[in-house]
């Protein structure tokens, strides 16, 4: 039980201790242009995924999915957005190897959050990625119309489709 007790308290005190080092010292890779290890991905990811099902506002999107609002949303995509995150004619090269973490394409694959959670991310940023708070820049109104074209980017109307493929 002594044995048992004492290599508890060692795993207990050693192993942040030795984290703690690692960071002090210098040897964690801090460059954006690293590829971050799968376990500190998914927790990252995980922590993330909470803290926002948390703090997204519980109401659901006040925006209808007409051409006019995914136009308005696509426009505002396209302006403020597909620079990190990508554009109907490919990924954003600067999103795909300059964040860490890499930046979600949302042309190549729609986003898996729901839109209230969209709208908060979006309005407060995401600290440590790069995300920054569209709160102030963006009305509520414009950030809702990025959620229904971000919604809806995979099954656009025929017309909004045709103009989210036409360059710019």
């Amino acid at each position: 039980m002594r044995k048992f007790l004492c290599g508890v308290l060692i795993g207990i005190i050693l192993v942040p201790l030795g984290f703690f080092l690692v960071l002090w010292a210098g040897f964690w890779p801090i460059a954006a242009t690293s590829q971050p290890p799968s376990w500190e991905s998914h927790l990252a990811l995980r922590a993330l995924q909470a803290s926002i099902k948390r703090r997204a506002p519980p109401s659901a999107n006040p925006i209808t999915a007409s051409e006019e609002n995914l136009l308005a949303g696509m426009k505002t995509y396209r302006n403020g957005c597909a620079g990190c995150h990508g554009d109907a004619d490919g990924p954003s090269q600067w999103g795909t190897t300059s964040f860490y973490p890499r930046v979600p394409q949302f042309a190549q694959q729609q986003p898996r959050l729901t839109a209230p959670q969209m709208f908060w991310i979006v309005k407060h940023g995401v600290r440590y990625t790069g995300m920054g708070a569209w709160n102030g820049l963006l009305s509520d109104d414009e950030i809702w119309k990025v959620v229904t074209f971000l919604n809806h980017m995979e099954h656009l109307p025929p017309r909004v489709a045709e103009q989210f493929e036409r360059k710019r």
